[in-house]
């Protein structure tokens, strides 16, 4: 009898995976993690290359709006010859002598510079695989002058670019006001730059 109710328990339990369908259930889990993570990472960096060059434009149009508010001009001064990164200083100009430094903690980038005063430092690590290009020195700056906020330069032109081939370039026209391209129609969303 015990034997009969033995037979009758086996019966009734569950059948297991074979190692056939646990080895197919693997293989096909990797090849979608093979795929999905290029894939995801690539979509990270272009998402953090997107809110790189959103902060920009925003930092931008406020240096503009500070020469209008504080009736003097405000400057955006970038530094690329960092190796661990690529950054900007948004501050005061005026007729001191000495630029304020990017590269500095935040909050102390123009320390070591009388009559200028820091408003905004942005440092952008090159780990994140994304970087600032302005143009190069000593034209690496663009000024925003009292009292309309108008930019002294409209061909003043920062590209933020990925690792991964996608860039954003942001101008400033005669008016100060920043716009925003795709160099070759590489990121979606935004007009592609005519030149």
């Amino acid at each position: 009898m015990l034997e009969s109710m033995m037979r009758r328990g086996r019966a009734r339990c569950p059948r297991g995976f074979t190692v056939i369908e646990l080895m197919t259930v693997v293989f096909v889990a990797a090849i979608l993690l093979a795929v999905a993570v290029p894939a995801m990472r690539e979509f990270a960096i272009r998402q953090r290359l997107k809110a790189v060059n959103a902060e920009l434009v925003t930092d931008l149009q406020y240096a503009r709006s500070e020469s209008i508010v504080r009736n003097q001009p405000i400057q955006v001064r970038f530094r690329i010859d960092d190796p661990d990164m690529t950054c900007y200083t948004i501050h005061t100009a005026g007729v001191a002598i000495g630029r304020c430094d990017c590269r500095k903690p935040i909050g102390t980038a123009c320390d070591d510079v009388a009559g200028l005063d820091e408003l905004k430092t942005v440092q952008v690590l090159r780990s994140s695989n994304v970087t600032l290009a302005p143009p190069a020195s000593p034209d690496n700056f663009v000024n925003f002058l009292e009292p309309k906020g108008l930019s002294n330069r409209n061909d003043f032109r920062v590209t933020v670019a990925s690792s991964t081939g996608g860039a954003l370039r942001t101008s400033t026209n005669t008016f100060g006001r920043p716009q925003v391209c795709s160099p070759g129609g590489t990121i979606g969303g935004v007009p592609t730059c005519a030149d």
